[in-house]
């Protein structure tokens, strides 16, 4: 690995990540073409049914002769399968390119292979340029492939003693207006944002990003038995985006109700009283949910937490502290007997947000 090749791979996984939020269930990959230590083309993957990062890049050099001997420089291996679109290994093979620096080999089984078509057809392949940082870049879609479920977020706004809400249930607004502007680009940038039905009920929030410039997020109720209100704050915008995750027994006529209302309705099998993980986990990723940022409340966190579900936390401290008694804790379920017990962020870091303290880590 040279300093070059890093400055190139560098360039593609900042075009990559131009599409942050918006390729689900695709990958986010970027790519660079260069010949002669000079950028020739560049492209990222869109969306999903959209071109592939290789391609475009191919497309954006006007002159196709320019790709004769040139070297790409692409965040993940090139696809060799035939999906929504034809491989990238073979058009990448019959362009003329004589070397691709790829920064991380494809975790998806169905579509990896490319490197080694790649090797085959006579093209050298060099892999592991700033894979670290490419294996970051797709940390949700290697979730996806890797664990088969989507790649659950924590966000929990608390005082300093760990309260999200105060007697009663009362949490409006704990942070600053800086923290909550950061709380809807999270919700701008993973798949969906999701709530229990409690969250509904008390706070009676829209969940919608209102940030120009960053997409509508998927929204997700956990309402077991369906006491969500046809009058709930939810349904007044974006009404197809709205996910009511349910059990198979809840009421099959508020169900078409819901549904004839423009929401989607998740049925999903119960275990022990609770939403089976495996199946919602399912579910989710069936409805192209590959990423949820999840609000809480306290007992929503609390099953996320049980059953080992969350891949990473962004957790809010306000400067704020009171009394803990009849007040709601961040994660609502049983604490463990001893600490060797405990959930341990890794990779953690700390900064202010506005007056708030953001730590920021993952499970």
């Amino acid at each position: 690995m040279n300093a070059k090749d890093e400055i190139f791979m560098r360039r593609a996984l900042t075009l990559a990540k131009k599409a942050i939020g918006r390729t689900c269930p695709n990958p986010l990959v970027g790519a660079v073409i260069v010949k002669d230590n000079q950028i020739i083309g560049e492209g990222y993957h869109k969306k999903a049914g959209l071109p592939h990062a290789e391609i475009e890049a191919m497309n954006s050099v006007k002159n196709k002769n320019d790709l004769k001997d040139a070297t790409m420089f692409v965040t993940l291996e090139p696809c060799n399968h035939y999906g929504k679109t034809p491989p990238c290994s073979i058009a990448i093979a019959q362009s003329g390119i004589k070397k691709v620096v790829i920064g991380m080999l494809d975790v998806n089984k169905t579509a990896s292979g490319g490197a080694e078509y790649l090797k085959k057809s006579g093209i050298e392949v060099v892999c592991g340029v700033l894979e670290e940082e490419a294996r970051k870049l797709n940390e949700v879609f290697i979730e996806n492939k890797v664990n088969k479920k989507p790649f659950f977020v924590m966000k929990a706004a608390m005082l300093l003693n760990g309260s999200i809400a105060v007697k009663g249930g009362v949490s409006k607004w704990i942070t600053s207006d800086k923290a909550l502007r950061f709380s809807h680009k999270l919700r701008g940038i993973y798949d969906a944002v999701a709530v229990g039905i409690n969250t509904i009920m008390m706070d009676d929030p829209l969940l919608t990003c209102r940030i120009r410039g960053y997409k509508q997020p998927k929204r997700i109720v956990f309402d077991t038995n369906l006491r969500i209100t046809v009058s709930a704050n939810i349904f007044s915008k974006y009404v197809n985006n709205v996910y009511i995750v349910t059990s198979l027994f809840s009421s099959a006529s508020k169900k078409k109700v819901l549904e004839a209302m423009g929401a989607n309705i998740i049925e999903c099998e119960m275990s022990n009283g609770e939403f089976d993980s495996k199946d919602l986990s399912s579910k989710l990723i069936e409805n192209d949910i590959c990423s949820c940022v999840v609000e809480g409340g306290s007992r929503t966190h609390g099953y996320f937490v049980k059953n080992s579900l969350y891949n990473k936390a962004y957790l809010f401290y306000a400067p704020k502290i009171t009394g803990s008694y009849g007040a709601f804790n961040a994660v609502g379920s049983q604490a463990p007997s001893n600490l060797q017990d405990v959930s341990l962020l890794k990779d953690m870091s700390c900064r202010k947000v506005g007056c708030d303290i953001l730590v920021e880590g993952y499970f």
